[in-house]
């Protein structure tokens, strides 16, 4: 997910390194330029083929001169085929993060999943078939909506939510994923399990606020915002209140506990965006959780050499 809020001039030019989009050199002219507004292009840049490099070595060498006769001939057939590309590792179980970085500058709603529904029933997910048509809203440009949605009603930590999430299939799969975290860590360091999770919602046909054309992940039903969670014991565990942004491992067990689920579901591969309020201060109260088709790893302080967020 692009950034929701606003931060720091390093933190930006850290988050835009990370999706390999890069300014272009600057010409002079004789008037001042225009502010521009740096939106995404739609398709990710050309990659060398993995034997150009070698290639162009070979035809580049000088030939030896006994083998000046030789150079005379085409040297095509000598040229062996480029490999295959190689097999994408192996996702691991309850990992859902876009993990394909030819796609990172790929704006859209997610593909459908062919297999969603018998892959939500094995999650132990129980939903709601939903609709959510693509569509561009009036003036606008933003494509919103999800070509698959569901209304996730209850997952394998057996969470109740503050409303029923309407989510696209993979952010559904990602949420039963992160349930099973929330209940280890619970179990852990807090001796009661979580029975409810507050969310602030998942879709919203928007822009991100603080980057004018860049398209929020919840245009698509493919985020979540939690704010609170709800042990069976009553106590409350707020984001805005409990999140510890200190260096040092947290003193307090609901901030251990945050900075344990936050951290957990970024290592793991469970969404592809884990912002916290270590990101911004746009995150000052929940986490964004996310299935954008880039990475971001919003859950520890920012390296002294940045800054604080």
């Amino acid at each position: 997910m692009r950034a929701e809020g606003a931060r720091s001039d390093l933190h930006v030019a850290a988050f835009v390194t990370a999706l390999g989009v890069a300014g272009a050199p600057g010409c002079t002219a004789s008037a001042p330029e225009a502010p521009r507004v740096e939106v995404r292009p739609t398709a990710p840049p050309p990659r060398p083929s993995p034997d150009a490099a070698s290639d162009r070595a070979a035809t580049a060498a000088p030939a030896a001169s006994g083998d000046r006769a030789a150079t005379a001939a085409p040297a095509a057939s000598a040229v062996a085929p480029s490999p295959l590309p190689a097999a994408p590792p192996p996702r691991r179980p309850g990992a859902y993060a876009n993990l394909d970085p030819d796609d990172d500058l790929v704006v859209g709603p997610p593909d459908e999943m062919a297999e969603c529904e018998a892959e939500l029933a094995r999650a132990g997910v129980t939903f709601r078939r939903a609709t959510l048509a693509v569509h561009v809203p009036k003036r606008s440009k933003v494509v919103c909506g999800a070509p698959q949605v569901i209304t996730y009603l209850k997952g394998p930590g057996n969470v109740a939510y503050s409303s029923p999430p309407l989510l696209t299939c993979g952010m559904a799969l990602a949420l039963a994923s992160f349930e099973r975290i929330l209940q280890d860590e619970a179990k852990r360091l807090l001796r009661s399990p979580v029975a409810r999770v507050d969310h602030l919602g998942t879709y919203a046909c928007r822009e991100i606020a603080a980057y004018p054309g860049w398209v929020s992940e919840h245009s698509y039903a493919n985020a979540i915002d939690l704010a609170r969670f709800v042990l069976k014991n009553g106590t409350v565990i707020d984001v805005l209140h409990d999140f510890d942004r200190g260096d040092e491992p947290p003193k307090r067990p609901a901030g251990a506990f945050l900075r344990a689920v936050s951290q957990r579901a970024n290592d793991e591969d469970v969404f592809s965006h884990v912002l916290t309020p270590f990101f911004d201060a746009g995150h000052k109260n929940h986490f964004h959780l996310d299935l954008a088709r880039f990475r971001s790893d919003g859950t520890r302080p920012a390296p002294a050499e940045l800054g604080a967020p």
